[in-house]
């Protein structure tokens, strides 16, 4: 019982030091207009960001949305709106390569507004996009929610 819990710490408290990407590992500064681009998207609330609504979402419950008009359905069925989503420093990493293809990770402190009062959460996202005819479109993404320490120290126990 003890190793077990001493490797569910060891693992947890890598986790907790791995959630800043190490300084100068990623070039984050290359393709700066299509990087540009790319961030101008997270202001579009319709379907036009994403291409031919091929999007595909997957939430931190683990629900599968196929399209943008899914995922959004998922919202307003529920009552559920962003309130707020809050980046964490020093977490965020856009990737561009080739010109055409593009990830961006990220770990986000979120906010929902629900019809039973307000719900917290943090996920770690990743975005993927793509870009045709000279248009960048969001084509996938997926959110990680973050274990809390009592999760953490409940892994590998039987329930």
């Amino acid at each position: 019982m003890i190793i077990i819990a001493g490797i569910v710490l060891f693992f947890s408290s890598n986790i907790v030091m791995a959630q800043v990407p190490p300084t100068g590992k990623y070039n984050t500064t290359n393709y700066p207009d299509d990087k540009k681009a790319i961030e101008a998207l997270t202001e579009v609330q319709d379907s036009t960001a994403y291409l031919n609504d091929a999007y595909i979402a997957v939430g931190p419950e683990g629900k599968v949305s196929y399209g943008f008009e899914q995922w959004k359905k998922g919202f307003t069925d529920k009552g559920v709106t962003f309130k707020s989503v809050t980046p964490r420093p020093g977490t965020y990493i856009l990737r561009v390569y080739n010109g055409d293809a593009a990830v961006k990770n990220m770990i986000l402190d979120v906010v929902f507004a629900t019809t039973g009062g307000d719900f917290s959460i943090t996920v770690i996202r990743t975005e993927t996009y793509i870009k045709q005819k000279g248009k960048w479109y969001f084509v996938s993404g997926q959110g990680t929610k973050l274990a809390t320490k009592e999760e953490l120290e409940g892994m590998g126990k039987k329930q």
